[in-house]
């Protein structure tokens, strides 16, 4: 068994909102998405929700139960792809919209297996036995100077660079997500966030307020606290719990 929820809010310091976010079961999967548009007001919300829609699409359509691991990973790899395609072309048609992107994170979950699709750095984690680990890896100018061993974690805390995106959906011809699977088992849980919701709660809160959201059946009280901690981004979390009882 599956089960899902999700919310997006606006925040204390925004005007309006760029994140959007699904949960839905299809068949005996389901899928989970955040994006978080970038590109003033209209171009980030527009961006954001052409990218969902477009990938959301596909994913619920070509997926299936039967499929193996690499026919899956194909599938998101095309949807991403066809996203990109599709804000990237918006944007070429609209002067208004030029230079509009969005982060993604989805993940498509069959049976025990959940399959990810992440360009960006909206996030997706798992929390497994009161334990929340970071699957992704935030594609920024701060995690790519990092990674290279050019500068440290506390070097680039005060950079004004360090939340530059190296890569989003839409900004390019071409898009590369990074592709992965992962096993899951019964009382593992999904959350997939933005930015909005990680940078205003500490690693230790995430993970006990996932817990918490889990119980309440709402991510409410992770939205109320980054809010509480200053709400300056637009908060967005979906949470994924597998249950006891097989797919469905």
């Amino acid at each position: 068994m599956i089960w899902l929820c999700g919310d997006t809010d606006i925040g204390q310091k925004r005007v309006s909102n760029q994140d959007v976010f699904l949960t839905e079961l299809f068949g005996e999967n389901a899928v989970l998405m955040v994006c978080d548009g970038m590109g003033g007001a209209r171009g980030g919300e527009t961006a954001s929700r052409l990218a969902l829609e477009t990938a959301c699409t596909m994913i619920k359509r070509d997926v299936k139960s039967d499929q193996n691991e690499n026919t899956i990973r194909r599938i998101l790899e095309c949807a991403a792809a066809a996203a990109n395609s599709v804000v990237y072309e918006t944007a070429s048609l609209d002067p208004n919209l030029k230079g509009m992107g969005t982060t993604m994170v989805g993940a498509a979950v069959t049976g025990s297996t959940a399959h990810f699709v992440h360009v960006g750095d909206s996030r997706a984690y798992l929390l497994r036995d009161d334990f929340l680990t970071q699957l992704t890896c935030d594609h920024t100018v701060a995690q790519m100077m990092i990674a290279s061993g050019r500068k440290t974690a506390e070097e680039m805390a005060n950079d004004p660079d360090r939340s530059k995106l190296t890569r989003a959906v839409g900004v390019e011809r071409t898009v590369r997500p990074d592709i992965f699977s992962i096993d899951v088992l019964p009382g593992d849980a999904i959350l997939l966030c933005s930015d909005g919701l990680y940078n205003y709660i500490s690693h230790q809160e995430l993970c006990a307020l996932t817990a918490i959201s889990i119980k309440r059946s709402s991510v409410a009280p992770l939205i109320e606290r980054a809010n509480e901690n200053g709400g300056g981004d637009n908060i967005t979390a979906a949470i994924c719990l597998i249950q006891e009882g097989g797919e469905g």
